[in-house]
Formats: structure tokens, sequence, C-alpha cells
């Protein structure tokens, strides 16, 4: 069937009677999301038909793709308003289709911009719609949790305590835990990383700026001064992300002793000793792999002004929120300098109870993030929607 195209209503009609699910993904990391869950879904229903918005992953599960992530995958405001009549008629189409194809449940994957209005379109259809991942209304904007409770039938949750946010409201919600656990857990390191960059008999400190150009530009900079101060005690290096320019970022640290592995995040960490990283999933990451860390952030003023009012959290970093405690030290904006790192860096480094404290608190994670499985637990949760 051709991309961007409605299902023919006599097509519809001919089609074996399966289970049917319509699934809605428009980001990179919806498609790894939503192939996982199809791939255990698939375990129950052999025969059952996937048809949305779809990325390569899921599209190698066999599922038929209306339209592709990279159709939606536009960014900067010049863009999206270039883009608009192309992207309002993309969702019209994507309202069609799924009314033809009349599937027993309908999925829709994180990326709140755009499912919000699509959950707002096909409410009332009297089919179920699972929304899988929640957006993170207990950080900001909150009045999303009541859009979502009136639109939708069962959320799906990553976090434990976001179970607390929806079901005062009356929205069936189901704790499945994050992905990651299982993922992280079945990492191998990769033997042949050791060869490109040879460890040394310093302990590893993983220096993890983000993966957005304005974070990279904010915090490496510091980072660098970090590694010029103890260059001595540590051995420094950065998991660059593939996307930025190398020669840019070694700019960026000038004559740091620091050593770049772009693309490998996940095999740094399965060395390392400690880390500083910016605060977002990266943490959750590193926390998954037992590193201790120091979370860093540091926004422009105009927008650290702005998030101060609008952010109601006690915790910056994903560890410490979901362990309901401040385990990491977090340094934010005028506090994310090299001084204050190299303290707290110190400190998670010498064998003691600090460190000790630490390291115990992060055993914990994945049972708290709900353990192995997740994938699995939530496509029983979608089954239950879709009836017998």
């Amino acid at each position: 069937m051709k991309v961007g195209r409605v299902i023919p209503p006599l097509l519809i009609w001919f089609m074996p009677a399966a289970a049917r699910l319509f699934l809605v993904c428009t980001e990179t990391s919806g498609d790894l999301l939503g192939s996982r869950l199809v791939a255990s879904l698939q375990e129950h229903i052999p025969n059952l038909l996937v048809r949305g918005v779809a990325g390569p992953r899921l599209e190698q599960l066999g599922m038929q793709a209306v339209y592709r992530v990279s159709d939606f995958n536009v960014m900067g405001l010049v863009e999206v308003l270039s883009e608009l009549g192309r992207l309002k008629h993309q969702f019209n189409v994507l309202v069609q289709d799924l009314k033809q194809f009349k599937p027993d449940a309908i999925v829709l994957i994180d990326a709140p911009d755009f499912n919000l209005r699509f959950a707002k379109a096909i409410h009332g259809l009297g089919i179920p719609v699972i929304y899988y991942v929640s957006p993170q209304v207990w950080a900001w904007r909150p009045g999303r949790a009541k859009t979502l409770a009136q639109i939708t039938d069962h959320m799906l949750v990553l976090f434990p305590f976001e179970c607390e946010i929806y079901r005062p409201l009356g929205l069936k919600t189901t704790f499945v835990g994050h992905p990651l656990v299982e993922e992280i857990a079945q990492f191998q390191p990769d033997p042949a990383f050791d060869q490109q960059y040879p460890t040394t008999d310093k302990p590893l400190v993983v220096l993890a700026p983000g993966s957005r150009k304005s974070e990279i530009e904010r915090l490496l900079p510091t980072m660098a001064e970090v590694a010029r101060r103890a260059a001595d005690r540590y051995d420094f290096r950065v998991p660059l992300v593939p996307s930025f320019p190398l020669e840019q970022a070694q700019a960026l640290v000038g004559n740091a002793p620091i050593t770049f592995c772009p693309g490998g995040f996940r095999e740094l960490m399965a060395r390392a000793d400690a880390a500083v990283v910016a605060s977002g999933t990266a943490t959750l990451e590193t926390g998954l792999f037992g590193v201790p860390m120091v979370v860093g952030y540091r926004l422009n003023r105009l927008t650290h002004f702005m998030a101060k009012r609008l952010v109601k959290v006690p915790h910056v970093g994903m560890v410490n929120l979901i362990l309901g405690e401040r385990v990491m030290p977090e340094l934010i904006q005028n506090e994310f300098t090299p001084e204050r790192i190299l303290a707290e860096l110190e400190k998670l480094m010498q064998p003691g109870p600090v460190r000790d404290r630490v390291l115990e608190k992060l055993n914990d994670l994945p049972q708290a993030l709900g353990g192995l499985g997740a994938s699995d637990r939530a496509a029983r949760a979608v089954l239950t929607d879709m009836g017998p």
C-alpha cells in the first residue's frame, strides 16, 4: 500500500479478519518504543495488523505506514510555518485512514504537541485510545493531565509517581516501567571499543554535555576546565553525539586533556567510575549503568528565569526524581562551575560512605523503574483494551 494514501473502503472490507491496531509515533524515540511494543504484541497475536505513522524499526515488523516518522521531522518555527499546509494535510489523511481502518485500539506514543491534537480529533469514535509515555505534566503544563483524562482511555506510564497524577482524574493508568532497564541490562560492551580507545591506569570520568548544540556549547567548556584541573588524577572522555562536529567540539575544549569518543555513550558508561552529565534522559541511562554522577545544567538567563516559574519539581535529575531524594548532586545555572563540579566529583570518587551510599541507591534504580519486561507489560495492557 502506498505511503500517505487512505485505504480504499472496498479493500478494507475484504481484508482478512484479524486484530487491528492503529499506532502513531512521530519521533525516532517513539519508533524504538513502538517496535518493542509491537514485537511483544505479535507474540500474543501473530496475525496482528498494525497501521499508522511508523519508523524504520516498526516497518521491519510489518507495520503498514500511512506516513513515516521522517514526514514529521520538522524543526524550528520558520520551518514549521512553511510546512504547515503539508502537515495539516497529513493530519487529516491520518484521521480519515483511521476511521476506514476501524482498529480495535489506538496507541499514541509520546510527542504530545502532535498526539494531543490527534486524540482530540478522534475522540468519540468508540475506539479505545491508549497514550504511551506521559508528557512531563509533573514538571510543567499540568493542565495537560486533565485534557488527557478527557480525550484518552488508558495511560501507560514509565515512572511510578505518574500514576498518582492521572488516577485521581478518573483516567485508567498502568505503570509499565521503563524499557531502558531491559535495554541496558542486555548491553554487551564491544571489545573493539577498547582497542580504538585504550584505557589508562587512571579512574575513568565521563563528561556528557548533552545532545543538543546549545547544551554542548554551554556545558562543554566548563567540563573541559574540570579536566584541566584534574588531569593528573582522572582520565576524562566525552561521548560526543555524532551530529555535533568533532572539530567544533575540539575548539570548545582547547588544550584540555580530553578524549572524544563519538557515539560511545553506553560503551563509556559501561566502563566509567564516575560522570558529569547534563540533566535529561542521559542521567537515567548513567544511573542504570550504576555510575555515580554530578548532574548539571545551564540555560540562558531568560529561559532560566521562565523555567523557574513554570517547572515545579524538587529535583532536575531523573534519577533523583525516581528515587525520591537528592542522591546525586545537582549543579544548576551559576552553580555549574569547575570548582563546584570538581568538589562534588571528588566526593563521589573517594572510597567511603558518600560513594557507598550512592552505589547502594543506584542498585535500587532498575526495580524502581519496574524491572525487566516493560514492553511486555505495555503489550498486555494494550491487549486488555483490544478486547477478545
